[in-house]
């Protein structure tokens, strides 16, 4: 990519998309039951998304083949998708299997909505918007830490953002934030020190920094001590992840709604949660009520404090898109090339020749 200035970047980067041709988290399992159907919006699609009877999920897109009424306002039979209103049936790859009226002298007709791939994992229902042939090339986040008998103890949180991806990138892979905008003893975690490294390789952009924990804040009395005094962030496209200290992961997943929409979910992971404001490791019969009251006292207060500084950087861009920006941060220009690249990527992929 050519040595563009940084303010073009960031306009070029704020015009982009997500490529659809990965997985993206949708809802939680557990909010769809046996025989529930519900909508997905995305920028990717609008999707149907439901659930049988035999507890299998799928996702076709959201419309009848008939009147293009939205098959999310039907309902489940059995393992199909029926329309609310005239009764035609889908099953769960897309094809029409049920007319329940007279054809009127037609044959049935040879329907097929697209379908998408649809898995669960770490309690989230992911789905991959691109052609479903790409999907089993790009698999699904792997977070290790939450795996296996020694899993680490994590929460899971989201919110719905009033804000382009872009502005969740900076947020992440900048951590001088941190000290302006998380002041409140709750919410005050890190103190940073230099800027380690910062790689680009292949889809990956990595910074690292110096930190210790910030005897100031909350977070101290909530995790024990760092094993090291080191943090990565990375923007692994399309997905953000923040390792501290050898004891806590951060994993970002968005899924564009539109162009100043994203539905952020994020699983927040720690090795050596305590019983709060003792000493002690909390043991695994107070894990639970440990992590609860760590996502009400700390997770929650600070990640609102983050999507406020989406919001507000979203909002400086649309007022002041073509007045130049200035950056520092040694990882904001990968970052910005990076988004333009997969996009540019994506719309050579599947632009007509």
């Amino acid at each position: 990519m050519p040595h563009l200035e940084i303010s073009t970047l960031r306009r070029e980067a704020w015009a982009a998309g997500l490529d659809p041709a990965y997985w993206y988290p949708v809802e939680y399992d557990r909010n769809i039951r046996p025989g529930q159907v519900i909508e997905v919006k995305s920028r990717h699609a609008t999707l149907a998304l439901f659930r049988g009877r035999d507890g299998r999920l799928a996702a076709v897109e959201d419309r009848c083949a008939h009147r293009h009424v939205k098959l999310s306002a039907g309902r489940v039979e059995g393992c199909r998708i029926t329309c609310r209103y005239h009764g035609w049936s889908y099953d769960v790859e897309g094809r029409l299997v049920t007319v329940p009226h007279e054809l009127f002298g037609h044959g049935f007709p040879a329907a097929r909505l697209r379908s998408y791939p649809v898995r669960v994992r770490y309690g989230l229902i992911w789905v991959f918007f691109g052609a479903a042939r790409l999907s089993d090339e790009r698999p699904l986040p792997r977070i290790p830490e939450i795996e296996g008998d020694a899993a680490w103890p994590h929460v899971l949180i989201d919110f719905m953002v009033q804000a382009h991806p872009t502005a969740i990138v900076n947020n992440v892979m900048d951590s001088t934030h941190v000290p302006s905008l998380h002041r409140q003893f709750r919410t005050r975690t890190l103190i940073y020190g230099k800027v380690t490294r910062c790689d680009v390789k292949g889809d990956t952009v990595t910074v690292g920094h110096d930190v210790r924990l910030d005897r100031r804040g909350l977070l101290q009395f909530l995790l024990s001590s760092l094993r090291t005094g080191h943090q990565d962030a990375c923007y692994e496209y399309p997905y953000l992840w923040v390792a501290v200290g050898d004891v806590y992961t951060l994993w970002n997943f968005m899924l564009p709604i539109d162009e100043r929409t994203t539905r952020l979910f994020m699983i927040s992971c720690a090795d050596r949660v305590k019983i709060p404001f003792t000493p002690f490791r909390a043991p695994t019969a107070l894990l639970r009520p440990a992590l609860g009251l760590a996502k009400r006292l700390l997770v929650k207060p600070l990640f609102e404090e983050d999507v406020w500084s989406f919001e507000a950087e979203q909002k400086g861009f649309e007022n002041s898109e073509r007045t130049p920006s200035l950056d520092l941060h040694p990882a904001i220009r990968p970052c910005y090339e990076l988004t333009i690249r997969k996009w540019q990527e994506h719309l050579a992929r599947t632009t007509p020749t």
